[in-house]
């Protein structure tokens, strides 16, 4: 064997390792960016669930000591946000969170999902659509802000607006009927 063909033959070599390697780094990243994702979902799940059972412990483990709680009228830290559970376990019952779609970009989130539960003192059911985008700093929410129109669960509770629990979301049911404004 002459020595340029052993020099090639060394070229051709560290290629294919060089892109053996590549290969391994890139399926190796795409399978943390998996992980991540899955992580960051199963925290969004959590996040339901704490609001579905009032569990305050779950919910102040998932959210940042400098979070920024948000919804239409209200703009809370981390203890005005457990008081808001508190307050709301208190008042609402049979409470079911139905998620739709989650979206992640790095630490960046966008959730859709349906609100659904009964008042205590009315019996009466509310079902409303949200749309949420968080932020994870620290395998904790920082930023959690929720945008729904407000006007759905009132018009509901008053027997003004028909409601569909389970379904996809939309701001408002598609049957409109509305029956007295």
């Amino acid at each position: 064997m002459n020595i340029h063909a052993l020099k090639n033959k060394k070229i051709v070599y560290s290629i294919v390792v060089l892109v053996f390697v590549s290969a391994l780094g890139f399926f190796a990243h795409q399978q943390l960016l998996n992980i991540h994702r899955e992580v960051i979902v199963q925290m969004v799940s959590k996040h339901a669930h704490a609001w579905q059972t009032g569990d305050e412990q779950l919910l102040a483990s998932l959210l940042h000591e400098n979070v920024v709680f948000a919804y239409p009228g209200r703009r809370l830290n981390k203890e005005q946000t457990l008081e808001d559970l508190r307050f709301f376990r208190d008042a609402y019952t049979d409470t079911k969170v139905y998620i739709n779609t989650i979206v992640v970009n790095g630490d960046d989130v966008a959730v859709e999902w349906q609100f659904a539960t009964t008042k205590k003192i009315t019996g009466k059911r509310e079902v409303v659509s949200d749309a949420i985008i968080a932020k994870v700093q620290n395998g904790k929410f920082i930023i959690w802000k929720e945008y729904l129109d407000g006007r759905v669960k009132g018009l509901q509770a008053e027997g003004a607006l028909e409601f569909e629990e389970g379904d996809e979301p939309f701001p408002w049911p598609h049957k409109i009927e509305v029956r007295s404004l």
